[in-house]
């Protein structure tokens, strides 16, 4: 019922948006991908930056938390795939209503110890790992990426509540004081 409640008002509050277009202002659909009380700073933006000797796209947000805190989708969606790659480590990406996709890097274990297999439906706020360090990492920290329906990596900042916003929207609804 909480689930129902919760997309409902998202449905409401925060259209979901069609299309590719380039996002130049601050327009959040997404709730924060992280339990909200463990969340400590953002360490390294979206965009380019100087990574082993040579400049390249972030293409995500590296978003610091401890070691096994919970990592959530931002959005109720499908998952499109999950597993481990060698700079992700293990990772789930969620496919959302308007064909975007979210994805969740360096999660501790497995996604699948914790029931999370391709098609499964996850709600929003529901949760799709543990933060970790797997892969190319070099401490404990959730990196999102956000793919445009066609694969094309925009900044999630851009899109995402804050923290503090996404506690306020998590109030509303009744799931969180």
């Amino acid at each position: 019922m909480r689930t129902v409640l919760l997309a409902a008002a998202l449905s409401l509050l925060v259209p979901v948006r069609q299309g590719a277009q380039a996002r130049t202002a601050r327009t959040p659909w997404l709730l924060f991908p992280l339990d909200v009380r463990s969340f400590d700073r953002v360490s390294s933006k979206f965009g380019m930056r100087k990574m082993h000797g040579r400049r390249a796209l972030h293409r995500g947000v590296d978003l610091v938390a401890p070691r096994g805190s919970l990592v959530v989708a931002a959005r109720e969606g499908r998952v499109a795939d999950t597993g481990r790659a060698r700079a992700c480590g293990w990772y789930v990406t969620v496919e959302h209503e308007n064909s975007w996709r979210t994805v969740y890097c360096h999660l501790r274990s497995d996604p699948r110890r914790l029931g999370i297999a391709l098609g499964l439906r996850v709600p929003a706020m529901g949760v799709v790992g543990e933060v970790g360090s797997t892969g190319h990492s070099t401490g404990p920290h959730l990196h999102f990426t956000l793919l445009d329906d066609r694969g094309e990596a925009r900044d999630p900042m851009l899109a995402l509540y804050t923290p503090a916003e996404t506690l306020e929207v998590l109030k509303r609804m009744g799931l969180a004081r």
